[in-house]
């Protein structure tokens, strides 16, 4: 069915929760995300565009039709994936290999590049320079940064679909192989995190991205159900 106005964009649908937990409000200037937060949700919204992307490659033309102005569709997702394929080139061209995890790809190159990288930052800790530290924890209004973060969630399809090796070695790199040991110094040094990291693997992970798509469609394109193989992930009333 026809896209109107009033209903959630595929985007916007698979990314509320996690922008929703980062977003904070205030009494006055609306909700707005720290700076920081905003790119770690931006790592984490590629990985998840990227998962969807890799998981429904051979039928990205049917899933552009809930991402793209109706006939424009080959169009857009040729420059999904052409965005997708400069930023690797330039993340090959300017650190001399391929990345290893989202982490490095998406969120650490990301701060980096806007003079808030990980090291520099520590070291003006260290100094007693705050100036990064502060700009880490600016406040953005969340309608400035949603468009941002919409985008990088839509080129993450493209990067899916046009490098799926690649996905799933970020993927396994960043949330299966995790380092316990810094894990345990981290919680040692007083970081609020579980005693034990939470192991999601690829394919669980691709499991909870195609049931949220498959709710998204059930609602707004019942029609694309069946051509992209989601009926599987609903039931028959349709509920995720």
């Amino acid at each position: 069915m026809p896209y109107k106005e009033e209903q959630p964009t595929l985007i916007g649908f698979l990314g509320i929760p996690i922008v929703t937990k980062a977003a904070k409000t205030r009494f006055f200037g609306g909700p707005y995300i720290r700076f920081y937060n905003m790119f770690e949700v931006i790592s984490y919204l590629y990985m998840a565009g990227a998962i969807l992307g890799r998981a429904r490659r051979s039928k990205l033309s049917i899933l552009a039709k809930m991402i793209s102005i109706p006939g424009r569709e080959k169009e857009f997702l040729n420059w999904l994936r052409k965005q997708a394929k400069e930023r690797l080139e330039k993340f090959r061209n300017e650190v001399g290999k391929e990345p290893d995890t989202f982490n490095e790809f998406i969120l650490l190159r990301e701060l980096k590049e806007a003079g808030i990288g990980i090291e520099e930052s520590f070291e003006a800790y260290q100094r007693g320079d705050m100036s990064m530290m502060k700009a880490a924890d600016e406040k953005v209004p969340l309608k400035d940064a949603e468009p941002l973060i919409k985008s990088y969630q839509l080129e993450g399809i493209g990067f899916g679909s046009a490098f799926p090796e690649l996905t799933e070695k970020l993927y396994r790199n960043t949330f299966e192989k995790v380092d316990r040991d810094s894990w345990v110094e981290a919680r040692k040094y007083g970081l609020a995190i579980s005693e034990e990291p939470t192991i999601i693997t690829l394919e669980e992970q691709e499991e909870i991205v195609l049931q949220m798509v498959a709710g998204y469609a059930s609602e707004y394109y019942p029609e694309l159900l069946d051509p992209l193989d989601l009926g599987g992930y609903i039931d028959t009333e349709g509920n995720r």
